[in-house]
């Protein structure tokens, strides 16, 4: 039967590796499938259920496949269905964790006669980000940005799915997270009718099969064989969940890639596939070590580079695949020049639908969309709604600043800034304004009050002189003189110190505005510059399966693939980000997680992978990616063994270095033993390779 099942699915084109085809004869007991990217997971897990099923006569609504996304979900049907729905009576049961863990809650609330809500069903006010900004202002009686509710709410997500208290929560900024976290619980609990979020779907579910052994026998008896997909990406939670409804049956088939985990902001615990012996007696591993996507280029050096890792399986990946271009390491000037690169070369390109370019944040495809645009590149951002930088407050103070230069009598936009202005102005003063009906410049206005000292009517009439200033200025200049003459830059440093927020974030807002501003002739200009690139990128989602490069974070593009892909804005604090190399010497986890991200992003490539480094990054000098260096290092035939920056005997171009004398500067040349340096004052000098070692002259930051 077995035989005469694998050359029938040779039939349909479905051929198995011998590695592949150990995976899908697996009868009972626990196994745990190691899959390397690109190594058809997906193939192996219709192809064993459709064995289940039709060899070994298995009830095909006993069968529980589980993914993490309702798109993989959706597939991983679809994939079935395609190629043995014909062949097949019955539904197997595709759901993702979450459907599933609904499922038990529903069950539970129905026993109890408890009716409830999806709170992310509800909407504005009632909906799960009004809730939570009116208990963040509250308690911390300051009204959130996005970007503090975001960092409330992962960490929400994060103590639940680690299965710990608020108190044991480490790395997180919210101010008052304790109370907000009890305050949501009550809220959500005395609502009637009683509230639960996504997250609540887990617990409840895991708490309830685990208190009610009626309701965790039902289950088990209807579930005879439990498959997951992406188990990498589990929670502690929901592996635990899973693991009641397997057990003590045990006929659970677990596919996942430790050196894929790159979720760990929502949880996500690799460590339990690593224990996975422990967890389940008698377990078995299968590795799928074959690559059927990319390149032995690409392969290798992926390989090797993710090698450096300690916490994970031992894994040899491989390919058949014929030989195919060198990786390619490209260094640049700044951003612009970067982008403005990978715009000619799509224009060179066949097909854009088969290209992707990858980056760590969002804020990467601001850059990008700008570039692309007036090249005539059309492009796919597949996080486009999450995009937040049109909304900025950064943004918008610049904004108000330059309409205020345009009309300084205007109290609407005065009293979006004056908080945000480096002079003081009151309450009071604020209110006297309000009530006063003059038509003079709101700066004189505040000169004019009685009892001001002179050195405060100085200040103001200074201000008023600035914003004539700044009314005269070009775009970029204007920002420039915003930021430094206007003090703008002293503001966000105390805004972000008060509030909690990312001053390095906020910065680098700034700096794309000036890279966005420095293509525009005049303030209206730039001004229509900004909606245009907010309507464009918005409205990028409708070149989906047309003829356009993609633009993703690497987060969003785990499990997809791609001809030719370009990873950009390759610099230490991107990756790896800047809390990971902060927490380096205490643990080595979160730097770990990021060299996996990098990971991910090579392994998306199928033929030609590009990575491309800028010496300055949003107009701040900028430290090369060590992950880049260490994959240059392979390249050259060395290993590379330390997270620490380049040796100094590995000078480079594009390294940042420290001279004795001269201090930090950039290597921006090699010719032979010669080295240009280009230094922070713009002066380049050359220097003798050789000598500068020996005499300890130059070495890496």
């Amino acid at each position: 039967m077995d035989n005469q099942f694998f050359t029938w699915i040779s039939q349909m084109n479905l051929n198995l590796t011998e590695t592949q085809k150990k995976a899908v004869l697996h009868d009972r007991g626990p196994l745990l499938l190691l899959a390397v990217p690109g190594a058809g997971k997906t193939t192996v897990l219709t192809v064993r259920i459709a064995y289940l099923i039709l060899v070994r006569e298995v009830v095909p609504e006993r069968i529980l496949c589980l993914t993490f996304s309702r798109a993989a979900a959706k597939e991983m049907r679809e994939r079935f269905d395609l190629n043995f729905g014909d062949r097949i009576k019955g539904q197997v049961q595709f759901a993702t964790i979450h459907s599933f863990a609904y499922q038990v809650v529903r069950e539970l609330f129905n026993q109890q006669g408890m009716a409830y809500q999806l709170l992310e069903e509800q909407t504005g006010a009632k909906g799960k980000n009004g809730v939570m900004r009116r208990l963040y202002e509250r308690i911390n009686r300051v009204l959130p940005n996005e970007d503090q509710l975001d960092e409330v709410q992962t960490a929400i997500c994060y103590v639940k799915n680690r299965l710990c208290t608020p108190k044991e929560l480490e790395n997180t900024s919210a101010d008052n997270f304790d109370e907000i976290y009890e305050a949501y619980e009550v809220f959500k609990n005395e609502h009637q009718p009683r509230l639960i979020d996504y997250d609540d779907m887990l617990l409840l579910a895991y708490h309830g099969l685990l208190n009610n052994p009626e309701l965790l026998k039902k289950y088990r008896q209807q579930t005879d064989y439990v498959l997951t997909d992406e188990s990498q990406d589990t929670s502690l939670l929901q592996h635990k969940l899973i693991e009641l409804v397997a057990q003590p049956k045990g006929n659970i088939f677990v596919v996942g890639d430790d050196d894929q985990s790159i979720f760990g902001f929502r949880a996500a615990e690799p460590q339990y596939l690593l224990d996975f012996s422990s967890t389940y007696e008698h377990a078995k591993i299968l590795k799928m070590e074959e690559n059927f996507r990319s390149t032995p280029q690409i392969i290798d050096a992926a390989c090797r580079f993710i090698r450096q890792n300690k916490i994970r399986f031992d894994k040899e990946m491989i390919t058949r695949n014929s030989e195919g271009p060198p990786l390619q390491i490209r260094q640049f000037q700044n951003v612009e020049e970067q982008n403005r690169w990978i715009g000619e070369d799509l224009q060179k390109a066949g097909s854009l639908a088969h290209m992707a370019i990858l980056f760590r944040n969002n804020q990467s495809a601001i850059c990008l969309a700008q570039e692309l645009d007036l090249a005539g590149i059309p492009f796919y951002l597949r996080e486009y709604g999450k995009e937040r930088f049109f909304k900025h407050w950064t943004v918008n103070d610049v904004l108000n600043y330059l309409r205020f230069s345009y009309n300084d009598k205007s109290l609407a936009v005065f009293e979006k800034i004056w908080t945000k202005m480096d002079v003081y102005v009151n309450k009071t003063q604020l209110e006297y304004l309000q009530e006063d009906r003059s038509d003079s410049s709101i700066m004189e206005q505040l000169a004019e009050l009685p009892d001001i000292p002179d050195i405060r009517r100085k200040d103001y009439l200074k201000l008023k002189e600035q914003f004539q200033q700044l009314n005269a200025l070009p775009p970029l200049q204007a920002i420039k003189f915003i930021r430094s003459k206007m003090n703008y830059n002293k503001v966000v440093a105390k805004v972000c110190e008060q509030l909690g927020l990312a001053r390095e974030y906020a910065e680098s807002i700034l700096g794309i505005l000036e890279i966005i501003a420095a293509r525009e002739e005049s303030l209206p200009d730039f001004a229509n510059r900004l909606v245009y690139l907010e309507n464009l990128i918005r409205n990028s989602y409708k070149n989906k399966n047309t003829n356009a490069v993609t633009l993703s974070t690497i987060h969003s593009a785990k499990g997809l693939e791609w001809d030719h892909v370009y990873m950009v804005d390759l610099i230490d604090g991107n990756i790896p980000d800047r809390q990971a190399l902060e927490t380096q010497k205490k643990s080595s986890t979160s730097l770990e997680e990021e060299r996996r991200l990098f990971y991910v992003g090579m392994t998306r490539a199928k033929h030609v992978l590009t990575l491309c480094v800028p010496n300055y990054y949003l107009r701040q000098n900028a430290t090369p990616s060590r992950f880049v260096r260490a994959v240059q290092m392979f390249l050259s035939g060395k290993e590379s063994t330390s997270d620490s920056q380049t040796e100094t005997d590995d000078l480079c171009a594009g390294l940042v270095v420290i001279h004795k004398s001269f201090g930090e500067g950039v290597i921006t040349l090699e010719q032979g033993e010669v080295l240009t340096v280009r230094f922070e004052n713009g002066v380049e000098r050359e220097f003798l390779r050789k000598f500068c070692v020996e005499n300890n002259f130059l070495w890496a930051k």
